[in-house]
């Protein structure tokens, strides 16, 4: 159950630093699309509620080959979702 936590931990503080970071170049820079950051914060809101949903439901409890197998396609998917969000948030 630790590594669950953990996971959920981490999703959720990458989250909030991506967001900070979006306010944080909003500040800097004025020239900014004001929806297009608010669409950005909201998908990331978005992202972090569905992979902390998938967190908690994993595939086959009684099989920890299958446990296994879901919570790594769940890492992968995470880590693309974020790499696609940072690409978005660095085109700002």
């Amino acid at each position: 159950m630790a590594s669950r936590r953990k996971l959920k931990t981490t999703i959720k503080f990458v989250s909030s630093e991506l967001i900070t970071d979006i306010y944080f170049r909003c500040l800097m820079s004025k020239e900014i699309d004001e929806q297009k950051v608010n669409s950005l914060v909201e998908n990331i809101m978005i992202l972090n509620r569905e992979f902390i949903l998938r967190v908690n439901r994993p595939d086959g409890k009684d099989n920890p080959k299958l446990v296994k197998a879901y919570f790594k396609k769940l890492f992968a998917d995470w880590q693309g979702a974020m790499e696609k969000t940072i690409k978005e948030i660095e085109s700002l």
